[in-house]
């Protein structure tokens, strides 16, 4: 459109998104297309181009004057939007060209709407997120460290407030689950800052926050538990992942203040995991537990953990081959789409998937106690295919499950000792 190449075009677009006269979704169009617009024309060295739109310097400094203050008073889907915004914004200006963004948005949580300090804790995620997967750098530690000396104590002042809330909140559903969710998105900020180091801060508080950690392992809660779901994760759900996947960073770090706390958190991952459904809303939890525990498994200096032959016996018996069990969503994915349950199962494409995760422990189990991972993968796998034999028709899935058992074990063998596979 002709308009988005006016220079004040993007703050008419931001006047209409702000009126609270404005049908709603006008206002929700108009936020998209603001978002579109940031997309489009805020870095002007855009690979795809412009199409032409330019945002004068003076729109520029009065878009980051107000933005974070709109994001806060609008309505959730629009907010979503906004945010969006602030993200595209940052990921050009942070922290040089835009200063004050931080300082804003940490203002805010001490707002007492929880869908505002959501809000403006789902930004914050999104600025930070850049800080993983990226080469080290003099620019990015020099971002990281101003970015800690914002958010690091504030995040956990806030952290133990809402943990307060929580508690007081037990038996409110509408206030309760929102303030679990500022719960799991703090985990992600909490992550995204120790991805590249663990800052001095976070290390002399690592007490605060691992025993904030512990309690929310454990935490239950009928009020936001919705047993007849099968498909999405509950509130509760996705903060144990949150916390797990940090636990799982820390952990693969070998930091020797998290060494503490290390015998604790393998029993409560371990007791979380022995709870999870088969259906598809624990997936993420249950894979991002075997992730935790494969770790662990896999190196040297924590062997004395798992050593005992009964622990070892419990990871097969009550985590890998529960994983490998034929569930019933895969029945219905195999009945609606056929080639992606082929896709998945054969060629391996879900790398994520309850089984490939517990494929990648059992290969940390073959590296670490061979001779008996061989003995007892062995035994299990001829206890289910006997199953089997005494009626094909109801036992199918044991031998399904010893199939993939012994697939599994073969190619975790083969990282190994190839002699061992002359037992099949």
């Amino acid at each position: 459109m002709a308009a988005t190449k006016e220079p004040t075009h993007p703050l008419e677009v931001l006047q209409l998104v702000a009126s609270a006269t404005t049908e709603p979704a006008v206002r929700q169009a108009g936020a998209i297309h603001f978002k579109n617009i940031i997309k489009k024309g805020w870095d002007v060295n855009r690979e795809e181009g412009n199409e032409g739109i330019v945002i004068s310097d003076a729109d520029r400094k009065t878009i980051k004057d107000h933005v974070v203050q709109l994001m806060c008073t609008v309505p959730p889907k629009i907010q979503a939007q906004i945010s969006e915004a602030i993200n595209l914004i940052a990921a050009i200006d942070y922290p040089g060209q835009w200063d004050t963004l931080l300082p804003q948005l940490v203002s805010q949580f001490g707002s007492p709407d929880p869908a505002v300090v959501n809000g403006v804790l789902q930004t914050i995620a999104g600025i930070f997120k850049r800080f993983r997967y990226v080469a080290r750098s003099d620019e990015l530690y020099g971002t990281i460290l101003y970015s800690l000396k914002q958010v690091q104590a504030p995040l956990l002042q806030l952290f133990v407030q809402t943990g307060q809330a929580v508690d007081n909140y037990a038996n409110d559903p509408n206030q309760l689950a929102p303030r679990l969710e500022s719960l799991s998105k703090m985990c992600h900020i909490f992550y995204s800052l120790n991805y590249q180091d663990l800052p001095e801060f976070f290390e002399d508080h690592i007490q605060d926050w691992m025993s904030q950690f512990s309690k929310y392992l454990q935490y239950k809660n009928p009020c936001v538990t919705d047993d007849s779901e099968e498909t999405e994760p509950g509130p509760i759900d996705k903060l144990q992942s949150a916390i797990i996947l940090n636990l799982d960073l820390y952990a693969s770090k070998d930091e020797e203040c998290f060494l503490p706390f290390l015998g604790e958190f393998t029993q409560l991952v371990w007791a979380l995991l022995m709870t999870v459904s088969p259906y598809p809303k624990h997936d993420t939890l249950a894979t991002t537990s075997i992730k935790f525990l494969s770790s662990l498994v896999s190196k040297l200096m924590h062997k004395n953990l798992f050593q005992e032959e009964s622990t070892l016996r419990e990871i097969v018996l009550k985590i890998v081959i529960p994983q490998l069990m034929f569930r019933e969503s895969d029945e219905e994915l195999f009945e609606d789409d056929p080639s992606e349950f082929i896709l998945t199962e054969v060629e391996g494409s879900d790398s994520a998937s309850r089984r490939r995760c517990s494929q990648d422990l059992l290969r940390a189990m073959c590296r670490q106690f061979e001779a008996q991972t061989t003995a007892i993968c062995s035994e299990h796998i001829g206890v289910m295919l006997a199953e089997y034999g005494k009626d094909p028709n109801s036992q199918w899935k044991n031998k399904d499950a010893a199939v993939r058992s012994c697939r599994y074990f073969c190619i975790c063998l083969i990282s190994g000792k190839a002699p061992l596979l002359t037992m099949f």
